[in-house]
């Protein structure tokens, strides 16, 4: 399994470099939107989220979508994540913890959590059969989540 460390920018930011990963690494959020970006290396993907009550994103490389990401249902941490063949879920652990399974076929094949309860450093761990591309943008998803939940407190 690969392992990738999220750490926040700042103590009060939900801006991440990651650790760990083939090429430097960082995850930002745009202020007021669902919207943000990953850079890989000297690559800039944008996260697009497609209108304000939707739950469907793309991540883009000079507007051309390379992955898409549907949340099925309102009520439930769920994402179905597609980057060409290959279709994967992030799915929270349950219903009550920060924690999200990756999920291809049916079985788990990495998991993404954060250090402890009281902080946003984070963990992905995943086979090598899902991209570091793909784990990162389930990883900015989950994040999402946090920051909602956060934002609502």
């Amino acid at each position: 399994m690969n392992a990738l460390t999220c750490l926040p920018e700042s103590l009060c930011s939900w801006d991440f470099r990651v650790l760990g990963a083939s090429v430097a690494c960082s995850v930002t959020f745009n202020f007021f939107t669902e919207q943000g970006g990953i850079a890989l290396g000297l690559k800039h993907l944008v996260v697009r989220k497609h209108g304000p009550m939707s739950g469907h994103w793309t991540l883009e490389d000079h507007g051309q979508p390379v992955a898409e990401a549907h949340k099925p249902d309102l009520f439930f941490r769920t994402f179905e994540i597609q980057a060409g063949s290959l279709r994967i879920s992030a799915q929270a652990q349950t219903p009550f913890t920060r924690s999200f399974n990756i999920l291809c076929g049916g079985r788990t094949v990495g998991t993404i959590r954060p250090a402890h309860a009281f902080t946003r450093r984070a963990f992905i761990e995943c086979s090598p059969e899902v991209s570091e591309a793909c784990q990162i943008f389930a990883f900015w998803l989950a994040a999402l989540t946090w920051r909602r939940q956060a934002n609502n407190q």
